[in-house]
């Protein structure tokens, strides 16, 4: 059986051997005559209509030619103009400019036989087949990426090309006015060198759903040596086209490729190729006229084989947006699954430009050594997704030089010469962005948390104070530090301080150790941290005016005991003192300061929350819905706690949902429950934040701060946001947004509590609003808009105000969208 399998397989090389060497092999490149830049996926076919070849994101094709072949060669695109060479022209030069084509597709229309556009069959296949090919089902995958990132122009307009070439062949003695001269610097400056560049080589290992880590193995950056700088191959564009919707740089855009999407997107059938036994065809789309909605335009590629997305291009149909978005991905067949090979993304800041070049961001992602499904162990992943410490010197060198695509160019190596030397006296840069995203400035062991420097509320104006630790340099398991401040309104200092000896990071297993002195919300002790996602509760925490003053020492012992599931034991002795005027019925005697001790234990869920590592430090920068938190608290017979008796149980849910069609909804929930007498700073306040002018997500817009106090509560928020349905104009793009918000809410033990007039909302309180987010916008740094927007809140049910106009609460709303 061996040697019968011996003979077949040399008897196929051999058969392989003649049929290679009685053909003609042609490799050249595909180029936009314009901006000069490659042409992706580009048809070069023969006559026989199914022989050829396609060029890949790179512009880059292998063409076999039959020996003798005395036909033509057709090189096609749906976004150009074909031409139509001999094997000679095309052998003696094969490099060649497709000029591209203006022809709109609503133009162009094309029926099948029964009436219907035949590229509807094939987008309905694509769909039917999401699942199968979405490289987010495999059951695990890992890869090397070599990324590269340029800043550049782009290329000249015909006109001003040919100004420039006159310029250059005027004779010496004829002068030049300064705009002619800047022009000539400034495209003799571009014919050499980048802006900027960087290339890096990571390798990731992913386990489906949502665990997966990437290890920096190679980073060169020009001018700079933060490793912040590394780019990755999903910085602008997911791994997978088949996210519904698809994100974009900071934007979910509508995927042509889901379900209702023929009632929002046109297609045509512009060719049809072919890949061994294959068929691929060519289908152009672009958003229908009069939609408003954040959409895409460009070209799919679908091959019959399990109906792939063999190729696509897409760019934001938005004609307004500051930044012209475009990305490009390439699928090749990987152990018998579709996985992305190659990933473009060029971003054009239209209003940065000079002589008509616009700036042009260049990302450009290889994926290679591709594993589907290997072997990976849950227990070597954590929440730490992405480690950016910098291998050395060698090691980094050997990475870049192995992973390449291609050898740098002249250009490439003149732009890291260049800026390496300029840039040489502002290495402080690499520092400032560091402390920028750490909110921490080094001083050698030590380091200063910058966080601490001002605090804002309507109790302390504002304080003012400073923190201090140390660094990774002094240990990368051991924290230490503390800090201080001094508020100008209670004219008080506060202080605290902590030790924390980090076990593992990937697994947040860790012990803290800590004490302050300082002052809390009433009614805020019982917050869990909701994901890390900074939001806009920060509005309310500026008119926060009711305080307890507290000293605490707590114990902490943390782990990420399930994938995407943190765990923190507690115990704390507090000395809590009222800072106004309340006293406690407690065992028939008023008392008005309080020693406490709990014991209790804190879980989070965050879906694929992540960090990074840099520096030894532990950085947040994502997460995704559902988020749950739970925490339990028991008061103890502890050290020299009085006898209380209580226990707290907290619970919150929150979920963003997105859908096909670019609304989102946004769901809270927050309940919580005392059984037994507590102080009145460990109950519930009722999330009011009817005192600011901005809206806070997951608060009540028309309930005062502290105008409910409660034992027990549940409350529900809800949004949704329909997305931009009304007009695009570049003033304004207004989203319609609904808010309904209700809560349930009783005091027990009230009559024990003196000084203060509590009222519950026992009998439901209920709140409803309408908003138009981005009503009108304005440039932001010409690379995207500031939205400003309101909303009007009513409050209605049993504690509505006997005055119709006092129910009515307007909202201020703004975002930053590129």
């Amino acid at each position: 059986m061996d040697r019968i399998k011996k003979i077949f397989i040399f008897s196929v090389f051999f058969l392989a051997c003649i049929n290679v060497l009685g053909q003609s092999v042609i490799k050249g490149k595909i180029i936009d005559s314009i901006s000069r830049q490659p042409v992706a996926f580009a048809n070069l076919t023969l006559d026989d209509g199914r022989s050829g070849s396609t060029t890949d994101i790179e512009g880059s094709y292998t063409l076999f030619v039959p020996s003798g072949y005395s036909g033509v060669i057709t090189i096609s695109h749906i976004s150009y103009k074909s031409r139509t060479l001999s094997f000679i022209q095309l052998q003696s030069n094969p490099t060649r400019l497709l000029i591209p084509s203006s022809t709109s597709l609503a133009e162009l229309i094309i029926t099948g036989t029964k009436g219907e556009n035949p590229a509807f069959r094939i987008i309905r296949q694509a769909i039917a087949h999401k699942k199968d090919n979405d490289p987010r089902n495999l059951k695990s995958y890992q890869y090397i990426s070599y990324n590269k990132f340029v800043v550049t122009m782009s290329a000249p307009s015909k006109k001003m090309d040919s100004t420039v070439r006159a310029l250059r062949a005027r004779p010496d003695t004829m002068k030049l006015n300064n705009h002619q001269k800047d022009l000539l610097s400034f495209d003799s400056l571009l014919q050499t060198t980048h802006f900027f560049i960087s290339e890096s080589a990571t390798e990731k290992k992913v386990i489906n759903p949502g665990q997966e880590k990437e290890k920096l193995l190679g980073l060169q950056v020009s001018g700079f040596k933060s490793p912040l700088f590394t780019s990755l191959a999903n910085n602008y564009q997911p791994i997978s086209f088949y996210q519904d919707p698809i994100f974009l740089i900071d934007r979910d855009f509508v995927n042509p490729v889901t379900k209702g999407t023929f009632s929002r997107y046109q297609f045509q059938l512009s060719d049809t190729t072919y890949s061994g036994q294959d068929t691929v065809y060519i289908i152009r789309y672009q958003p229908k006229p009069k939609t408003f909605f954040n959409g895409l335009k460009g070209m799919l590629s679908i091959s019959t084989d399990g109906w792939a997305i063999k190729n696509v291009i897409a760019a934001s149909a938005d004609s307004l947006a500051k930044i012209d978005i475009r990305i490009q991905q390439n699928y090749e067949k990987t152990d018998g699954h579709w996985f992305p090979t190659q990933l473009n993304t060029d971003l054009t800041l239209k209003e940065y430009a000079f002589a008509s070049r616009k700036m042009l961001m260049r990302q450009r992602s290889f994926l290679k050594e591709i594993k589907i499904n290997p072997n990976l162990k849950h227990h070597d992943f954590g929440d730490l997704k992405l480690d950016l410490t910098l291998p050395p010197d060698k090691e980094n060198k050997v990475a870049l030089a192995r992973f390449r695509n291609d050898s740098l160019d002249t250009k490439e190596h003149r732009t890291y010469t260049l800026l390496d030397s300029t840039l040489r006296k502002v290495r402080w840069l690499d520092k400032g962005l560091e402390m920028l995203v750490t909110q921490t400035a080094p001083l050698g062991l030590i380091e200063l948390d910058l966080n601490r420097l001002l605090k804002i509320n309507r109790y302390e104006s504002h304080r003012l104070g400073a923190g201090l630790y140390t660094s990774n340099r002094f240990s990368k398991w051991v924290r230490l530090g503390g800090y201080a401040g001094y508020g100008f309104r209670d004219e008080r200092w506060k202080y605290g301080g902590e030790a924390q000896f980090n076990f593992n990071l990937n697994k947040s297993f860790f012990l803290k150790l800590s004490y302050a002195n300082d002052i809390y919300e009433t009614g805020s002790s019982h917050f869990t941290s909701e994901g890390q996602l900074l939001g806009s509760q920060s509005f309310r925490n500026w008119i926060a005016y009711q305080y307890d003053r507290i000293e605490f020492q707590k114990a902490e012992l943390g782990y990420l005991i399930l994938p995407d599931v943190h765990a923190t034991l507690f115990v704390s002795r507090n000395q809590i003192h009222p800072t106004y005027t309340y006293h406690l019925l407690f065992h028939n005697e008023s008392i008005n300061s309080f020693t406490l001790a709990e014991t209790g234990i804190a879980l989070r869920y965050v879906r694929n929350e992540s960090y990074l590592r840099l520096n030894g430090k532990k950085i947040f920068i994502g997460q995704q819905f559902p988020v749950f938190t739970f925490s339990f608290a028991q008061a103890a017979s502890l050290w020299d706690a009085q006898n209380f008796n209580y226990a707290r149980f907290d619970f919150s849910a929150k979920q963003l949902l997105t859908h096909r069609n670019g609304s989102h909804t946004r769901f809270f929930l927050a309940a919580g429950y005392i059984r037994g007498l507590a102080p009145y700073g460990k109950l519930y306040n009722g999330r009011g934040a009817g005192n600011t002018s901005f809206l806070v997500d997951d608060y009540f817009q028309t309930m005062g701060l502290y105008e409910f106090t409660v034992s027990q509560y549940a409350s529900v928020f809800l949004q949704h946001n329909f997305g931009n349905i009304l007009l695009n104009k570049k003033y304004s793009k207004p989203e319609l947004v609904l808010y309904h918000n209700t809560g349930l809410g009783a005091l027990e033990n009230q009559s024990a509590h003196l000084g203060l007039p509590l009222k519950s909302f026992d009998k439901g309180f209920i709140e409803s609003g309408l908003g138009l987010n981005n009503i009108v916008r304005y440039n932001y740094a010409h690379i995207g808009y500031w939205g400003f927007g309101g909303a009007l809140f009513y409050r209605y049910g049993p504690y509505q105000f006997v005055n119709p106009s006092d129910n009515l609460f307007w909202r201020i709303t703004f975002s930053l969208i590129l």
